[in-house]
């Protein structure tokens, strides 16, 4: 575990012990660690900003409406990793839509625009389940341990997935990048 890592998992504990004692300021501290976090997944899982940051809004609403079950074990961020996947699904199956966002706000050259665009597009036409392992693991950098274990899945079987995404993805963005580069 690196040092920053470790102080995560040390400032964690503190905020869950915090929020089981019923402390106002917990949620605020355990948002503090995770809340970029969590936006980036609901983002390039709904490719939407309003909505990324109502299920970001959501998942740590949860966590204070379930702050009795919680444990100081570690096993926190997978939870709430668990809860913003769920809050995601749920809003896909509600709007379907496989549409680009039309409030994204991308940065640099336009061609890096039109790029990030384009694999959010292909990222959003994958099905769930390759997609999730491909935010996670890819983007996200969690471990194919913890990835797993939020999707609740094995780790052969994640792997799996990962290979197949990617593959699909590369598949799908196959022309795309050959006009941009």
């Amino acid at each position: 575990m690196s040092g920053s890592q470790h102080e995560d998992s040390l400032a964690e504990r503190r905020w869950l012990n915090a929020l089981a004692k019923g402390d106002p300021t917990a949620l605020g501290g355990l948002y503090e660690l995770y809340g970029e976090k969590i936006f980036r997944y609901t983002f390039r899982m709904l490719g939407n900003r309003s909505d990324a940051e109502d299920a970001t809004a959501e998942t740590f609403l949860r966590v204070l409406r379930r702050s009795a079950e919680l444990r100081a074990d570690g096993a926190f961020r997978t939870w709430l990793f668990r809860i913003a996947r769920n809050l995601c699904i749920d809003k896909m199956r509600q709007h379907r839509l496989l549409e680009l966002p039309t409030d994204a706000h991308y940065t640099g050259t336009e061609d890096r625009a039109t790029l990030r665009v384009t694999v959010q597009q292909a990222l959003s036409e994958l099905p769930i389940e390759y997609r999730d392992p491909l935010v996670l693991c890819d983007l996200e950098d969690v471990s194919a341990k913890e990835a797993a274990e939020i999707l609740q899945i094995s780790v052969p079987a994640l792997k799996s997935r990962l290979y197949r995404g990617r593959r699909a993805l590369r598949d799908r963005l196959g022309g795309s990048i050959e006009k941009l580069t």
